[in-house]
């Protein structure tokens, strides 16, 4: 026998505890029920919303911009060079650099079809867009990707020769 102090068994008439025990479950099925409507409400907002944005972006893809076009053709946009502070100067394997320069090389052969195709309809090149006319004088790279590319050179040959030693 256990001769150690009597415990006693405490009955709970507290407030706190006996809203947890006892309760009318008409009242709770409403709030469950509003619940759920509210959540299905928010659901079909969230599907309107995602299918309105889907169908704008359709939209603005599919309709060319105003004055991008010349005699029915789509004249390139050149892309734009990347600001000083988008690039991290780390020598990222996908540099903001390397992509400006990939979409520069697509750019211009966008224009070399465009040209292409202007030539072959036997329109002046007086009267093409100024921004796919003749061949002026390359612009030399930038210093600042020039500097990028010597960097990416010594740590690429850095990292040679820290993996063959």
């Amino acid at each position: 026998m256990n001769t150690g102090p009597l415990h006693f068994v405490r009955l709970y008439t507290t407030r706190s505890r006996a809203i947890g025990r006892g309760q009318n479950l008409a009242d709770r099925y409403v709030r469950l029920e509003n619940a759920l409507r509210e959540k299905q409400a928010l659901r079909t907002n969230i599907d309107s919303l995602r299918d309105e944005s889907i169908h704008q972006q359709e939209t603005q893809a599919a309709a060319p911009k105003k004055g991008n076009t010349f005699r029915g053709l789509i004249v390139p946009e050149k892309p734009a060079e990347p600001a000083s502070d988008e690039c991290c100067m780390s020598g990222c394997a996908i540099c903001v650099y390397d992509l400006y320069e990939e979409s520069l090389d697509a750019y211009k052969e966008k224009v070399t079809a465009l040209r292409n195709q202007l030539t072959t309809m036997a329109v002046p090149a007086t009267e093409w867009p100024e921004s796919i006319r003749g061949e002026e004088k390359k612009p030399a790279k930038s210093p600042m990707l020039n500097a990028l590319e010597e960097l990416e050179r010594k740590i690429a040959e850095k990292q040679k020769q820290s993996a063959s030693s």
